[in-house]
């Protein structure tokens, strides 16, 4: 069997966590927002998933609490390093701010020149 024949055989598993609004906590900013206990559950599963080598993290977002971009971006951090994970950011139309220190807890950062 080639190499690329058993490459496309593999079944690969890559969660997508989706970061889309301002960074706050709940009440703050006049809406839920992105905070690191609402996020947390869902962090937490991603990466908990058997047997994944990368979490992909899409970004939409212009900022907010400087203190909910650190709790969000140490999780982060902390997850990956525990599950030997990678992590790839992918910035959409605003990573402004809090946005950008969550991409940057991301092992790689990809945006459009636009973004």
């Amino acid at each position: 069997m080639s190499f690329w024949t058993k490459v496309f055989k593999r079944s690969w598993t890559i969660p997508i966590i989706r970061l889309d609004g301002v960074i706050g906590s709940s009440g703050q900013f006049g809406g839920g927002g992105l905070s690191d206990s609402s996020l947390a559950p869902v962090l937490e599963k991603a990466f908990d998933i058997p047997r994944i080598e990368v979490v992909a993290i899409i970004i939409n977002s212009p900022g907010g609490s400087p203190t909910q971009s650190s709790l969000i971006a140490a999780r982060i951090k902390r997850l990956a390093h525990e599950n030997n994970v990678a992590v790839i950011a992918f910035c959409e139309d605003v990573a402004a701010s809090g946005g950008y220190w969550l991409a940057c807890a991301a092992d790689e950062i990809y945006a459009d020149e636009n973004s």
